[in-house]
């Protein structure tokens, strides 16, 4: 009879074969539909440095315009004693900056007193090279009025001003950078204006769009091209391929109109007004696009790259066709080559096959096949015999580490029970009391944690407290339960948060053999005035929110259980009807995300002002819902405690 190894091989060849068809299949159908997602990061990177590279571009042409106005500055204020000599330095100076097309001062009144009142001489080069001298001001268009020329002459301080085109001088688009003019006395006589060519910079842009098309290999007839532009601080074009455009076309007007169910378009422009950075989707011209922007410094300017969808996807469809035919290829070597190479490899191991199916039975001590060949299959033999001595003694001891687990898994779930229970969860302070709103929620970072909040009414007023023992675990529950028990003794009696601070500071000096340590905040609130008192111990400042948010001023004191001797100073402040004081751990503050960033306090601000909640138990469950949000999928790495009360005053 004959042994079933040609039939095992055979069978073994088919079902790999299957797998790999179907492995291979799922892998080409990802990476189709992750190749757009796959290379958008890639196109991402690589628009935003090109994003980068034409706002460095378009800075640097306006630095050697700042630079020249300042030159020509200099060399005019060498000579303001005569209108010609004005005249004499504009032109020296237009001279030696080829790049400028003019330049004109704006005089104050009477400057020159037989010039009149207003008094603008202006010299532009005209497109054969000579200069032309104009005097700019006419009664109809007072200068003097111009917010430019007022702001300067308050401020003294450079201005650019947005691009225009001049139909009667250089008869071109122009951008104009604008400077204060001093006298010999150092008082400001007037403003410089230079202006630029606006054709300059689109040249220099196009340059870039050039360079970009050649490095992604995209051809010149290509139906829908990469391209860069750049905005006024209106919106119009300043810079465009097109340049019909420029000057005479806003960006909310390229497209045509919005539509109600796609506001992309609209909501690109604005960000770019906003003077924001970042990539929108949208379409363009009837193309999806994406949009790459960036502002452009001290003008208000923004720099746009339009990217055309296609150019972004093309090169992961590329990949995937590539990788799904090495793929068929693989497939089809691996088809004829494996009936063989299985047959020659898997007979030994139809011997071990019954001596493995015995010891699965749990038959330990079943014999085994004596293996000639001194190779991996023989290594494994040897190894399979070792397994057997060491796998009865394995078994036994992972039973009773299992059971030992399960005990102490039990026991921590139990010791958290205990731990919650000693917090109050019943937040209604009495029936009928609308004066005050109070919540709170403790999230440990493992079983049992140290942080705590407690509080509790007494002759009317409300006697509160959060705090946070230093490290995790029991140890640090322990201490937290000490410090919670303290709290509710003293409270009982003490009507100064400070003399509570102080008793269990003082009492931890015969408990704390281990240095543990923890921060703590206590309040007391008089819902008749309003007025809160408390004493922080080394704890997270809350915050007071109202019409207006801040964090609350505290003292400087030492955490409970570094100085036993330490002094505890307490404070007061009246809260208004409607404020929420808000008391949390570092556990949120110190919340870190996959990058290590924290949450800080700045977010804490950001959450509370994007919230519109008024009651405590929405504004803590939307705390928490952010800082999830934010450090997700990270795991917690500290305890996060937060306790809300709302005053209400009283209700007439």
């Amino acid at each position: 009879m004959r042994m079933p190894i040609q039939s095992f091989a055979g069978r073994l060849t088919r079902r790999i074969l299957l797998l790999w068809i179907l492995v291979m299949t799922v892998i080409a159908a990802v990476i189709f539909i992750k190749a757009e997602s796959g290379m958008s990061g890639m196109s991402d990177n690589h628009y935003s440095d090109v994003l980068d590279l034409t706002n460095e571009k378009v800075q640097g042409i306006l630095r050697v315009v700042e630079v020249s106005a300042v030159n020509v500055r200099e060399g005019v204020e060498r000579d303001l004693s005569t209108p010609d000599a004005v005249y004499a330095s504009l032109e020296r100076e237009l001279g030696l900056n080829p790049h400028l097309k003019g330049c004109a001062i704006a005089f104050v009144d009477n400057y020159f007193p037989a010039e009149g009142t207003w008094f603008e001489p202006s010299v532009t080069r005209t497109k054969d090279g000579r200069f032309e001298r104009r005097q700019l001001s006419v009664p109809e268009q007072n200068y003097h009025d111009s917010p430019v020329f007022q702001r300067t002459l308050t401020t003294g301080a450079d201005t650019w001003i947005d691009p225009h085109r001049d139909r009667s001088g250089a008869k071109m688009m122009l951008c104009a950078y604008s400077t204060p003019v001093r006298g010999a006395e150092g008082r400001i006589v007037g403003v410089l204006r230079v202006d630029a060519s606006l054709d300059w910079m689109t040249a220099q842009m196009q340059e870039i769009d050039r360079i970009v098309h050649e490095r992604d290999r995209i051809p010149d007839d290509a139906e829908h091209q990469p391209y860069s532009f750049l905005l006024d601080r209106e919106g119009d074009f300043i810079a465009h391929p097109d340049t019909e455009r420029m000057l005479e076309q806003n960006y909310f007007d390229a497209d045509g109109a919005v539509s109600a169910k796609d506001t992309s378009f609209a909501h690109v422009g604005h960000e770019m007004l906003a003077g924001r950075q970042g990539r929108g989707r949208t379409v363009i011209e009837g193309v999806p696009s994406y949009v790459y922007y960036a502002p452009i410094e001290k003008t208000g300017w923004s720099v746009g790259i339009v990217v055309p969808r296609s150019a972004v996807v093309r090169p992961g469809i590329l990949q995937g066709l590539f990788t799904l035919g090495m793929m068929l290829l693989g497939m089809l070597l691996i088809a004829l080559a494996s009936p063989l190479m299985i047959r020659r490899s898997t007979k030994p191991l139809q011997y071990l096959a019954q001596s493995a199916k015995e010891v699965a039975k749990g038959d330990f001590n079943t014999p085994l096949p004596e293996i000639r060949h001194q190779d991996e299959i023989g290594i494994l033999r040897d190894s399979f015999a070792d397994m057997q001595a060491s796998l009865a003694d394995y078994v036994r001891e992972l039973t009773a580490t299992t059971a030992q687990k399960a005990s102490m898994e039990s026991e921590l779930s139990i010791a958290r029970e205990i731990q919650l229970s000693m917090l109050p969860t019943d937040f209604t302070l009495s029936p009928g009391r609308d004066d005050l709103e109070i919540h709170a929620s403790l999230t440990p970072a493992k079983a049992v944690g140290g942080d705590f909040y407690d509080f509790l009414v007494r002759d009317g007023r409300l006697f509160f407290c959060i705090g946070d023992v230093s490290g995790k675990g029991v140890p640090s529950a322990l201490v937290m339960s000490i410090i919670s028990t303290q709290f509710r003794s003293l409270s009982s009696t003490e009507d100064k948060p400070e003399k509570i601070v102080s008793v269990i500071n003082a009492s931890s000096k015969d408990r704390n053999a281990t240095m543990m340590f923890a921060t703590l905040f206590v309040g007391i609130l008089d819902p008749d005035t309003g007025v809160l008192s408390y004493c922080n111990a080394g704890h997270n400042a809350p915050v007071l929110i109202g019409k207006e948010r801040c964090f609350l001023k505290v003292e400087s004191n030492l955490p409970v259980g570094v100085e036993t001797e330490w002094k505890y100073k307490g404070q007061q402040l009246t809260l208004a009807p409607g404020k929420t004081l808000l008391l949390y751990t570092d556990g949120l503050t110190e919340a870190e995300n996959g990058n290590h960033d924290q949450f800080g306090e700045r977010r804490i601000l950001d959450v509370l002002g994007k919230s519109g909640a008024a009651d405590p138990e929405t504004l803590v469950r939307e705390l928490a819902d952010a800082v999830h949000a934010f450090t997700e999928p990270a795991e917690q790495s500290d305890d996060l405690t937060m306790l809300a009360i709302r005053f209400l005053g009283k209700r007439s």
